[in-house]
């Protein structure tokens, strides 16, 4: 009979683990997953659909298929095998980490930069995840240099759709659903579908935790610089400092004697005094000193609330003096990111400028006559724009499109762009000759 343990009808004591609290052998990576748009594997994955997918991303297998021979990460992995059994397919690859369960998920746009040297804009779907760094040294490739990464889907649930590109003529695998099975480290030589897709150490999820102390600070230090700038106007506030704090603070009221401050002798000390038995004389000079003790009193009082009106307006007039440094390095910041802006916004119109004539000559079949009015106005078209009306013009002309073919030989050299069952066909050919 087996061993057997039958838990007990104890409550559970939870231990308190924090969120940053995980395994020290494992190292936080980033990933860019897939890029929106059509790829050179000729599949097509719009945004929505992308979105959908990513809710399958948290809990994916990281893997890869290390070579020690070679010192770095190869391809997916897939070996055919080809017998009297038939063709099938051994997967080589091993887990070196996962995505997450709460992994972060977003989508971010890179500038990537062809061999041509053209700019492209591409909208990538990312997340995080953890590589086991301390159980196999070779995954840490990926977080101290950065490798690429290729995608798997599961074949089982992939749906899809083929269509023709009415632009270019080629046919492309529209995805509508899929579910990601696994995320692939590559080697450094090995170009992914996607070509900017990689794993790296975390670059821009790291920003991601800002202080958000700072920044309500940084609000109220705004409102209380409104606040006194405007005059000690009524405001909304935020947090611990209210209008009201701010309106008693800035109108401090001179401090008034209370009723029994004012009484020169207390109920105490009158029950002490015995009835009036002094001559004429005692009561007068006890008068006269009467006076001089209330007299004393008053001008110690008046002292006190003139030194305390005094101390109160040198309060002031620091606060306010803080406050207006503080607007005046604010206003700086502000100038600064103004110019910041205006040079952005320079240099993504001559990136749009430079995309608009690569898709113009994208469009060699026709003539620069045909092309030279949509050229001479590219600034006032939009990209969608420029493609409608080069295609309409296309049309018009009766252009015909050459369809692209590419074809693999077993004899000659396997260039890095092959897929990966060229080069394992190749194997088993060899393997039989010998």
């Amino acid at each position: 009979m087996m061993h057997q343990s039958i838990a007990t009808i104890d409550s559970p004591e939870f231990i308190n683990l924090q969120p940053l609290e995980i395994n020290p052998l494992m190292s936080s990576c980033e990933i860019k997953v897939l890029y929106l748009g059509e790829n050179r594997n000729h599949s097509y994955i719009t945004k929505e659909v992308a979105t959908e997918m990513a809710k399958t991303l948290r809990g994916a297998p990281i893997v890869g298929y290390y070579k020690e021979d070679k010192g770095d990460f190869r391809d997916h992995g897939e070996k055919v095998i080809i017998d009297d059994e038939g063709v099938k397919f051994e997967c080589l690859t091993k887990p070196y980490g996962f995505v997450s369960p709460d992994a972060k998920v977003w989508f971010q746009k890179f500038d990537d930069t062809d061999e041509f040297g053209n700019v492209l804009t591409r909208e990538y779907l990312m997340t995080t995840g953890y590589l086991w760094t301390g159980q196999f040294e070779e995954c840490g490739l990926a977080v101290k240099e950065g490798r690429p990464q290729s995608m798997e889907l599961d074949s089982e649930t992939l749906d899809g759709h083929w269509s023709t590109d009415q632009k270019s003529g080629m046919d492309f695998f529209i995805i509508n659903d899929a579910i990601f099975s696994k995320l692939c480290i590559l080697g450094e030589d090995v170009e992914p579908c996607f070509e900017g897709s990689s794993i790296t150490t975390p670059e821009v999820s790291k920003t991601f935790a800002l202080d958000n102390g700072f920044k309500n600070t940084l609000f109220t230090m705004m409102k209380e610089l409104k606040f006194a700038l405007e005059g000690g106007q009524d405001m909304e506030l935020e947090e611990n400092i209210t209008t009201e704090e701010i309106v008693e603070e800035a109108n401090v009221e001179t401090p008034v004697a209370s009723e029994e401050e004012e009484i020169a002798v207390t109920e105490e000390e009158q029950n002490e005094v015995e009835p009036v038995a002094a001559t004429e004389e005692f009561s007068k000079e006890e008068e006269k000193d009467d006076e001089e003790d209330s007299k004393d009193a008053d001008d110690s009082e008046e002292d006190n609330s003139d030194d305390e009106e005094e101390k109160d307006d040198e309060d002031k007039d620091k606060k306010y003096a803080l406050l207006e440094s503080e607007y005046e390095e604010l206003k700086t910041q502000f100038t600064a990111l103004q110019a910041e802006n205006e040079e952005l916004k320079a240099f993504k119109n001559t990136v749009e400028l430079k995309e608009k004539d690569a898709l113009i000559d994208s469009f060699y079949m026709l003539s620069e006559e045909d092309k030279e009015e949509i050229r001479a106005n590219k600034e006032n078209y939009s990209l969608d724009e420029i493609n409608s009306k080069l295609c309409v013009i296309c049309v018009e002309k009766k252009v015909k499109f050459d369809l692209e073919v590419i074809t693999y030989s077993l004899d000659s050299d396997i260039t890095p762009s092959a897929p990966a069952w060229i080069s394992a066909l190749r194997k088993t050919r060899d393997s039989k000759k010998d």
